[in-house]
């Protein structure tokens, strides 16, 4: 009786411990009784879920649980939605862990404050230092839309050489946040959305080293840790094979090929950088064929005509394969593939010797690692 009554004292310590309550309380002065909150969240199992409440005298009120500190949206919309005419999405992003969290403006939640929690004010110092070069860079953008559609080459130059010291300044401020605030929930959305599309080990371990064991922990932190050991079975000497249907459905087996230098290419017909490499894999492929080298593509594709259309447009003439389940594909999970182009090329044993080449001199790439 006694261990029966212990297991559940543990079991409603566990449960309190991943529901972390919180409060939202806003004053929004220049609102009528007309218009409601509508709260976007993550809830205390992880998933998304959503709340509202209706303004009254200005006024709103929102409780619940949640886990760790995650992304949410507030947005501001009527009770009784207007059809006759288009709406304006007036929404505010901020960041919801458990504790008091206020929010204060007038007629629009889009410019109210939003304040109260350690990870909102991470949020607010990080939007302080990256929302002014985020506007520059807006501008920058606008520019050569119209030097594009003008065919303004001197003025493509220009716009070319005022970008990169932005962009170096918008990539220094982001690696600052990470590597100063390495226990901020934050910090783990900023890695896993902008240090994570294509996981560079030997650059991104020390990156996962730094982060607390709290953050580690989160809904965000283990979707990271998830990705980051997936990315170790595509390591630089791991040994690799798959399974999967060629273009007439036959099975193919990566191990196959075995004694032979094998490009191994993560592609897709709607992926324009991908489309653009295919020329220079293409050269590498005529110079090197005939030296024990083959290259093998694996679309990513979900429709299997856009895929074939594309192989036949780009007359690519290596073995192609694919289940077509786009990002979905057993190889592509396995391997944590969730950004293409992507490749590693292994040699006779089937082991990885290098990966990620690409580029106009690809070919020359490829023969260095050709014994």
């Amino acid at each position: 009786m006694k261990k029966i009554i212990l297991a559940a004292l543990i079991s409603s310590a566990i449960t309190a411990k991943a529901q972390d309550k919180f409060n939202i309380t806003g004053t929004l002065s220049g609102v009528g009784n007309d218009k409601m909150i509508l709260l976007s969240f993550t809830n205390s199992e992880g998933k998304s879920a959503k709340d509202s409440a209706n303004v009254i005298n200005g006024k709103f009120a929102i409780s619940g649980t949640t886990a760790y500190g995650n992304r949410a949206y507030l947005e501001l919309k009527p009770i009784v939605k207007d059809t006759s005419k288009r709406r304006t999405v007036d929404y505010k992003e901020f960041y919801l862990e458990k504790g008091n969290t206020t929010v204060a403006g007038t007629d629009k939640i889009a410019t109210a404050t939003i304040s109260g929690t350690k990870v909102q004010a991470e949020n607010l110092a990080y939007h302080a230092q990256m929302d002014p070069l985020q506007a520059e860079y807006k501008k920058i953008v606008d520019r050569f839309y119209k030097a594009r559609a003008a065919k303004d080459s001197v003025e493509l130059k220009k716009i070319s050489e005022d970008a990169k010291p932005l962009m170096a300044k918008m990539e220094s401020t982001l690696d600052d946040f990470i590597k100063n605030n390495p226990d901020s929930y934050m910090t783990a959305d900023l890695v896993l959305g902008n240090r994570m599309a294509v996981v560079d080990l030997e650059k991104f371990e020390p990156i996962y080293n730094t982060l607390s064991k709290r953050v580690l922990a989160s809904f965000t932190g283990k979707k990271i840790t998830d990705k980051y050991n997936k990315a170790k079975n595509i390591a630089i000497g791991k040994e690799v094979d798959f399974t999967l249907p060629d273009v007439k459905g036959n099975e193919f087996k990566l191990s196959s090929l075995k004694g032979k230098y094998v490009l191994v290419d993560f592609w897709a017909s709607w992926c324009v950088p991908c489309r653009a490499e295919n020329p220079h894999l293409l050269k590498a492929y005529g110079e090197l064929k005939d030296k024990n080298f083959e290259i093998v593509g694996v679309s990513l594709d979900d429709k299997r005509e856009p895929w074939l259309k594309a192989v036949a447009q780009d007359k690519l003439p290596w073995t192609q394969v694919s289940d077509v389940k786009g990002f979905k594909t057993e190889v592509a999970v396995r391997f944590g593939i969730s950004a293409i182009p992507q490749n590693f090329l292994i040699d006779p044993s089937g082991k990885i010797i290098a990966k990620d080449l690409r580029g106009e001199d690809v070919n020359k790439k490829i023969a260095s690692y050709i014994k």
